[in-house]
């Protein structure tokens, strides 16, 4: 991070008289299969609380937008042709936002120092994960992009050739593994009740600052993919500054390169996206197996002779549940109980009863 220009570590003998300096204790945050992540505490020193609610809260739609990608697959014109999807990652997306220099005193960070090493603080010169300001700027950026796209493509625009195309292209999109089932499932053929989207389908969304692409194009064709890539990209590069020759050496490709060579850049029928996997093909959409595996781990902890748990748990099993909901439509019928347990919490725990493990037996 002090390579890339994100964070600067000074001796705190050499910035305690700094005005308005704030210190708040660091941690880190688990990741599947890539390096914990650096976080910062800053509701320890009420930065938080203190911060001005400035930002554009309204920019952050992350709840819905699974909801929008499956609405757009189901409502396209299957005569238009296959409906592809990629995705793409913005690289380190809050550390593309710098901050305003006289407000970084306020985000210190007590750094890790080893018992004869001198007191260090460390400080952002970027947007910080854990500072409530963070969430909603970045996600006015990526917003933002995904607006300037969608114009586009509305508007029938073409976008020229851009430098990540070839290698977005070379690398095919490597399908997820369909799920083991019991039954076959067959090719699906949509109700004709329902509307039809006019024209090909040419859509962008994002997730914070994951981006999802969706395409239609004749099997012969790569057209119009080849457009609403270009248009992506191009996006990205208005909001956040494509790399110029006089750029620091420690300025890197703003879309995520190492996402890019895995082949989410590439179109394909089948993708990971948001943690389900749909495959556009067959209509269908099902859990990755470490997901599934988590959602078993999950309801095995909680055996019937359990009278209680605490609240930070049946929050996170509440959590897990419902984002799996989208799936089992029916299970939405069954979480007035689950979610009624939380009105006679006492003493920080939730109370376990015979309706609360019916429940959680059903599922």
């Amino acid at each position: 991070m002090i390579y890339k220009s994100q964070w600067i570590v000074l001796p705190y003998l050499a910035v305690r008289d700094l005005p308005g300096l704030r210190v708040s204790p660091p941690g880190v945050v688990p990741q599947r299969e890539r390096r914990p992540r650096w976080i910062c505490d800053y509701s320890w020193s009420q930065v938080n609380e203190d911060t001005l609610p400035l930002a554009a809260v309204k920019a952050m739609q992350f709840g819905h937008a699974l909801d929008r990608i499956l609405r757009k697959v189901l409502l396209a014109d299957p005569a238009r042709g296959p409906i592809y999807l990629l995705k793409l990652d913005i690289s380190d997306g809050f550390y593309c936002i710098g901050l305003a220099v006289d407000n970084i005193p306020k985000l210190g960070v007590a750094f890790p120092a080893l018992p004869h090493q001198e007191t260090l603080i460390a400080f952002p010169l970027v947007l910080p994960m854990g500072w409530t300001n963070s969430p909603p700027i970045s996600s006015t950026a990526t917003e933002t992009i995904a607006d300037l796209a969608n114009t586009r493509l509305a508007a029938g625009a073409t976008a020229p050739p851009h430098p990540l195309d070839d290698l977005a292209e070379s690398i095919p999109s490597i399908a997820p593994l369909p799920p083991t089932c019991p039954f076959h499932v067959p090719s699906i053929q949509r109700d004709p009740a329902l509307p039809r989207s006019v024209g090909r389908l040419s859509y962008i969304d994002v997730f914070v600052d994951d981006f999802v692409g969706l395409a239609q194009d004749a099997p012969d064709s790569s057209s119009n993919r080849q457009r609403v890539r270009r248009i992506l990209l191009h996006a990205v590069d208005d909001v956040f500054r494509p790399l110029e020759p006089g750029d620091s050496p420690t300025r890197q490709e703003l879309v995520s390169l190492s996402k890019l060579r895995k082949g989410d850049c590439s179109w394909s029928t089948m993708k990971s996206v948001l943690g389900w996997i749909i495959d556009t093909s067959t209509l269908t959409i099902h859990l990755p197996s470490h997901h599934a595996a988590r959602l078993a781990e999950i309801l095995a902890s909680f055996p019937r002779t359990q009278r209680r748990t605490s609240i930070n748990k049946w929050h996170t099993v509440l959590g897990k549940l419902r984002s799996m909901s989208l799936a089992l439509p029916g299970s939405r019928n069954i979480f007035s109980t689950m979610q009624n347990a939380l009105i006679s919490r006492t003493m920080g725990r939730v109370a376990l009863h015979k309706g609360v493990h019916d429940a959680l037996d059903d599922f």
